[in-house]
């Protein structure tokens, strides 16, 4: 009986502590250094990628202090970047795209209406 409980109890657990499909509200809208050219935009489980004009599925997001990290399935394999949020800025850090790694040197972005 008690394994019944625990096991789902401790799955739950540890989907929490590696972030969920879902983007935090402070980072839900549409970014771009010039909105009128957006770099990219998050609502719910959906990451709209300007530059690849797609929708990918958020596999997990997770705010940790100033830093956003957000995985996704891209046409060309499996992603996984770092933004830094602050002072209403999203700036992305580093990414990591199909097992490359990136170190990016953005300009920071703002929302859009």
């Amino acid at each position: 009986m008690k394994a019944r409980f625990l096991v789902p109890v401790l799955a739950s657990l540890v989907l929490a502590a590696c972030g969920s499909g879902s983007t935090p509200s402070e980072i839900e809208g549409k970014w771009g250094a010039d909105c009128s050219s957006p770099f990219v935009s998050f609502s719910g489980n959906t990451i709209h990628v300007y530059p690849d004009d797609a929708d990918y599925a958020i596999k997990s997001a997770k705010l940790d202090g100033a830093n956003f990290t957000v995985s996704y399935d891209s046409k060309t394999g499996p992603v996984t970047e770092t933004y830094v949020h602050e002072n209403d800025t999203l700036r992305l850090a580093k990414g990591s795209y199909g097992g490359m790694e990136a170190v990016w040197h953005k300009q920071p972005m703002s929302k859009c209406p």
